[in-house]
């Protein structure tokens, strides 16, 4: 929510002035004293109200989401400007409406009306309260604690045709740590975390606080590259679950139709001449699994997806793009005939037949190129084959040799799209895939 404080502050004087607004009259003594009392308590700065540095996310093409932790009750703000000194910046205030969610341990903010492929400077605040009556009423914020000054570039036709993809970080931060600081040295302005964060179950909402906000050993990791999460198999597991938009935000409900309200981790945004596409595969095991505690709706769910698929090339912006890159974290296809397809109750899905059969055709119609996975933790390229003209590339995540943690990179050169897979963990180039444009 921005704030317009002098137009509010000018419209007040107008209607005041024009006896609009009744003039103040004289409060009961009760009330007197607790407004007294209230101006009279002290402003204090807080120490260590700021938990790490933030996280950008949901980037969109007119709007950057933002979250950072806290270490006590507060209020949550985020300042941005088109220059670095932040001169004549624009305030924004904590998502909610009528109230602004204030919350102990993550806050939220989105800034909106912002220009596609543009940088931008920002910086996020919070603010915590003192001098509370017993029922929450007459609270006092403190002053405003803000971060350092961190800056983002949005999507967009024009922004940059660079972006890259890490997967199955499974709570091994000393691994993660070695892929956010490739991406960083590589200038990526917008990577896809495509699945399985966590280790395992997960039960609490710290859990998530420390596997997406504070990291060890990736301050700062997201602070100036924008982070999509879409989701692996392991996020839909354990009572904390359904939670995770506490701790990560979703996308801005106006970035979808009212039929696809459920849909809010599905992206379809271009970075550049590059259309990234986001599915949601669901877990690794069919809705009818015990193992799923009668819970799971995944099927429901992808055939939803399949329509909100064919929908995104129809937007100008998508069906004009000369790359297109989808990313599902299970993968789409497996060369080996007897892969588990995610239809059967013994172990889990190599692959996602029901996935692959409701996508697939839509992938195919409209020339995408690439289909990024993660999931099976071991790199893998399956060039495109008559009925699948589609390449599927598997990023790698640590494990048994030959296992090894990935980062794939896309970058425009030359008039082709380079797809760079690099292992983080030797800090090598393994293998570059090129793709031509589209000749839809």
């Amino acid at each position: 929510m921005q704030i317009e404080r002098r137009s509010f502050l000018k419209g007040s004087a107008i209607l005041a002035a024009a006896g609009v607004i009744p003039q103040a009259k004289a409060m009961m003594p009760s009330e007197q004293a607790a407004h007294d009392k209230w101006h009279a308590a002290p402003v204090s700065r807080p120490d260590g109200l700021l938990d790490g540095e933030p996280v950008l996310q949901v980037p969109a093409p007119d709007s950057m989401g933002v979250a950072f932790a806290v270490t006590q009750m507060a209020n949550g703000f985020a300042e941005v400007a088109d220059n670095a000194e932040m001169k004549n910046a624009t305030r924004f205030m904590a998502e909610g409406l009528p109230l602004a969610v204030i919350d102990d341990r993550v806050l939220q903010v989105r800034m909106t009306g912002l220009k596609p492929g543009t940088k931008y400077w920002y910086r996020v605040g919070a603010s915590a309260f003192t001098h509370p009556i017993a029922n929450g009423y007459w609270m006092k914020p403190t002053e405003i604690v803000w971060s350092a000054v961190h800056s983002f570039t949005t999507p967009g036709e024009n922004a940059p045709s660079h972006f890259a993809m890490m997967s199955d970080t499974h709570a091994a931060f000393e691994q993660l740590a070695l892929i956010t600081k490739k991406y960083r040295a590589l200038g990526v302005p917008l990577v896809v975390w495509n699945g399985d964060i966590p280790a395992s179950l997960t039960n609490k909402k710290e859990d998530f606080v420390r596997h997406y906000l504070v990291p060890p050993h990736n301050a700062g990791y997201a602070a100036d590259t924008a982070i999509v999460l879409n989701r692996g198999n392991h996020d839909f597991r354990g009572t904390a679950a359904p939670r995770l938009g506490e701790v990560m935000m979703t996308r801005s409900a106006t970035e979808r139709s009212p039929r696809d309200a459920a849909l809010d981790r599905n992206f379809a945004i271009r970075m550049g001449e590059v259309a990234l596409i986001g599915l949601d595969t669901g877990e690794d095991k069919p809705d009818f699994h015990p193992a799923n505690g009668g819970i799971s709706r995944f099927s429901l769910y992808r055939q939803m997806q399949a329509e909100w698929l064919k929908d995104q090339f129809k937007r100008p912006e998508i069906a004009k793009a000369p790359y297109v890159v989808a990313f599902v974290h299970i993968p789409l296809f497996d060369p080996d005939p007897n892969a588990n397809p995610g239809t059967i109750l013994e172990d889990y899905a190599h692959w996602q037949k029901e996935c692959a059969e409701l996508w697939g055709p839509t992938l195919t119609a409209n020339g995408v190129q690439a289909v990024f996975c993660g999931h099976m933790h071991r790199y893998r390229y399956d060039p495109p084959m008559p009925g699948r003209p589609w390449a599927q590339i598997v990023g790698g995540g640590r494990g048994a040799f030959p296992r090894f943690q990935t980062l794939l990179e896309g970058k425009v050169e030359n008039g082709r799209l380079a797809v760079r897979v690099w292992n983080t963990d030797a800090d090598e180039l393994v293998a570059t895939h090129t793709f031509a444009p589209r000749t839809i």
